[in-house]
């Protein structure tokens, strides 16, 4: 037997011989090739003839008894027609029966036919073989009388037939769903059941309407496994009555009543179609919808894959927004399918339906050729609900993709055109929107209106809008800088100052350079002011301008943008000086730096600068004592370094110049040799051993200065302190730090300092443990406050 053929059952009550058992009964009398058991058990199971037992006993004419049309699905797929014959072969006794049915396990042999359709098909076989052995039917069978168009035609022609349709349609095609009722239809009239069931099944895809079982006509419901049941009403019993069962969705055709239920979303979309457009197209349409569902590894169509059908196999037009945002969702996310013959159409379909945003801007993600100029019509759609002044609300991001040439001019017009029509307060979301869609605005196509939104974005500086996420942001900025400057040579100059310190400057800071602008110069001072990174970062743009001053008076002119508004820190004096040459400092600039110095605590840094000012501190008493006295002190290091302690003590220095260059004065001592640091710290006098005893305890108390340094701290404190020169207040203060030192260290330590002072001369190292001793002996300073106070507490209890 042929892949391409249905095999081809036969079975009635046989004479001996006559059958494949070769005894007399009911069995199969002839198969074609091929047939196996588990194919005559489905049929002998499922699918043979049921006589009505009541009738038989009446025993009724042979000619009343109905024909019969069985479908089922069970591991095979079988359809069945039988015929009612009368008594049984040789004998008397009433029901013998004739089935002849079709079995295949491939269900494309139906082929676009409905089983149901082969009803009064003129192949069907009513008589035995010549022998056991029969001919397969051609895949693809010739149908009955009930083909699609005559179909459509019949429902037309019943009344309220769409209705029917619309109920019977749902029924079947819940049949399968979970506690869902089975169908039942009551009628003497096969022809019309038959009728029902095949235009019922052919809106649904084939392969679901093969797995659709069902029996016209049925004897006993219960006991039938097919989900549609016809039964005639004198077997109907109570089933006649819809109301009166839920288990079964009822079908009354004698009386015309059914119960009432909610159609299925099918039978919604397909029904009126197949029966006002061209039935084969819906067929057609029906069975590409399911094999989108298919695509997408659904179970049924959803209302997408309908609506995709019906565009590409009916020509059908989208209408309404809920089908095409349903269709732009779909084609997001679409089944696996041609993007030529399938996606791209109903996108077509789709943007001639002239959707709103919301269906676009699902489109847009889209990866299909025409996405493009689906991005188009959303950024025209979105320009002109701006343009309408529709309240913004957040856009989702748009997928990256790349305009082609064509595209990102024709993006860039739109965009263009509707800058010269859009309100100033809407010109920042209709730039953001440009930003989003990734297009490039040129500013020159649309200059008067960039001009009259420059002018109102200077009149609110707090409208909120960030250039930032703009395309030509730059461009604009520039425009609104023009604005501002323009408005502070106005009679609100003031009025512009102030919303520059309180709100531009933030913008703007990182376009401030030019030190005589006076917009520049406000921002700038505003920016410094404001402290933090960006004051820094101010402060370095201006400094740039002083390295090759092309003006005079560039030094004062940046002076005073930068300090406008917050005077500098001496560090920031240092290194703003540190970019003047020296012979560039005008007497304005020194003037500045001076009202800076004189609110300054002094420091070597405050020194350095007064140094550089030199030339320029003209009668000013103060500074210029300060200045003599560190020029003194500088060259005292300077010989020191040189000579060694021949050069003496320095003399008369301030004790603020002392203070200020302790660190310098400590290292030339830490510097030079031993013998020689110790004869300084012997002979320096009062006011230099008070500096050193504010240095050298931060010297050996710091972890991070070498041990040699720390220990030569030590020596210096301990000869100076102990020196015949010394006189009793640097003896006390250097007594108690040592003593701290000493508390704090160990005898390794101890032995160190000795070796150190033994180099210098054996007296300092004998002196110095004598001090050792001495100190050890008496208690810490906080244990012999303790005893103290015990000795006050206790002649008091006394």
């Amino acid at each position: 037997m042929s892949a391409r053929e249905f095999h081809s059952l036969y079975y009635t009550d046989c004479s001996p011989g006559q059958g494949l058992r070769g005894g007399a009964g009911f069995q199969f009398q002839a198969v074609s090739p091929g047939t196996t058991d588990e194919m005559m058990s489905v049929v002998q199971r499922s699918a043979l003839y049921e006589a009505p037992v009541g009738w038989m006993r009446e025993q009724r004419p042979v000619e009343e008894y109905p024909p019969s049309l069985v479908h089922v699905h069970n591991g095979v797929y079988a359809t069945a027609r039988g015929i009612y014959l009368g008594a049984e072969t040789g004998g008397v006794r009433e029901g013998n029966q004739f089935t002849h049915a079709l079995v295949a396990t491939d269900s494309q042999l139906y082929g676009p036919i409905r089983p149901a359709q082969l009803w009064g098909a003129p192949w069907w076989v009513e008589q035995p073989a010549p022998s056991t052995e029969c001919p397969a039917v051609s895949a693809e069978p010739e149908a009955g009388p009930f083909g699609v168009e005559a179909l459509r035609e019949w429902v037309r022609g019943q009344k309220d037939g769409e209705s029917w349709l619309l109920a019977v349609h749902s029924a079947i095609d819940r049949v399968h769903d979970e506690g869902a009722p089975r169908v039942v239809f009551v009628s003497e009239d096969a022809d019309a059941v038959v009728r029902w069931i095949a235009a019922a099944t052919l809106l649904l895809p084939q392969e679901r309407a093969l797995k659709v079982g069902f029996r016209v006509f049925a004897t006993n419901p219960q006991f039938s496994a097919q989900e549609v049941l016809a039964l005639h009403p004198d077997w109907a019993g109570s089933l006649a009555d819809p109301e009166r069962h839920t288990e079964f969705a009822v079908f009354n055709l004698v009386t015309g009543k059914y119960r009432e239920a909610e159609h299925s979303d099918s039978a919604r979309h397909w029904v009126s179609r197949f029966l006002n457009t061209d039935p084969y197209d819906v067929v057609d349409a029906i069975e590409l919808s399911h094999q989108f569902a298919r695509g997408r590894s659904a179970d049924r169509p959803g209302t997408a894959d309908r609506l995709a059908a019906g565009v590409l196999a009916l020509d059908e037009e989208v209408t309404g927004a809920e089908p095409a945002l349903a269709l732009a969702e779909w084609l997001a996310e679409p089944p696996a399918v041609s993007a030529a013959e399938v996606l791209d159409p109903v996108l077509t379909a789709v943007l001639d339906s002239e959707p709103g945003t919301p269906v676009l801007a699902k489109l847009a993600d889209t990866d299909l050729e025409q996405s493009g100029q689906v991005r188009i019509a959303l950024l025209r759609a979105e320009i002109d609900e701006i343009l309408r002044g529709t309240p913004a609300d957040t856009r989702a991001p748009l997928k990256a993709r790349a305009w082609s040439p064509d595209e990102a001019e024709q993006a860039a017009v739109l965009v263009e055109s509707a800058a010269g029509a859009v309100l100033p307060e809407r010109m920042d979301l209709l730039l953001r929107t440009a930003t989003r869609f990734d297009v490039r605005p040129r500013l020159g196509n649309f200059t008067e209106a960039a001009g009259r939104f420059a002018d109102w974005w200077a009149h609110h500086p707090n409208a909120g809008v960030d250039p930032e996420r703009w395309p030509c942001g730059p461009e604009l900025v520039d425009l609104l800088r023009d604005v501002l400057a323009r408005r502070l040579e106005g009679p609100r100059a003031d009025e512009v100052s102030k919303d520059i310190k309180e709100h531009w400057w933030r913008l703007l800071a990182r376009t401030a350079t030019d030190p005589f602008s006076p917009l520049d110069r406000a921002i700038a001072a505003a920016a410094v002011a404001a402290g933090g990174s960006v004051r820094k970062e101010t402060i370095a743009v201006f400094r740039e301008q002083m390295r090759a001053p092309e003006r005079p008076g560039t030094g004062e002119a940046v002076f005073d943008a930068l300090f406008g508004d917050s005077a500098p820190t001496l560090v920031e004096l240092s290194d703003f000086l540190a970019e003047v040459p020296s012979t560039s400092v005008s007497d304005a600039l020194a003037q500045r730096a001076f009202g800076v110095l004189v609110k300054s605590k002094v420091s070597g840094r405050y020194l350095d600068v007064l140094r550089g000012l030199s030339h320029h501190i003209g009668d000013r008493q103060d500074l210029r004592k300060l200045w003599e006295d560190d020029s003194r002190l500088r060259v005292w290091l300077a010989n020191y370094r040189r000579k060694g302690a021949e050069v003496g003590n320095p003399g008369d220095i301030s004790e603020d110049v002392l203070a200020a260059r302790a660190g310098k004065i400590v290292e030339a001592l830490l510097d030079t040799d031993p013998q020689v640091s110790a004869e300084m710290a012997i002979t320096s006098g009062e006011p230099l051993q008070q500096t050193l005893i504010r240095e050298l305890p931060a010297v050996w108390n710091d972890e991070d200065v070498a041990t040699e340094r720390q220990d030569r701290a030590v020596m210096l404190a301990f000869v100076a302190a102990w020196s015949d020169e010394a006189t009793g207040t640097v003896r006390a203060a250097f007594d108690r730090e040592l003593e701290a030192w000493m508390h704090a260290h160990k005898q390794t330590d101890y032995r160190r300092v000795s070796k150190l002072l033994r180099s210098v001369e054996a007296d300092h190292a004998a002196a110095w443990h004598e001090w050792l001793r001495e100190t050890a002996q008496r208690k810490p300073k906080e244990a012999r406050t303790r005893q103290v106070a015990r000795r006050l507490f206790g002649r008091r209890e006394r």
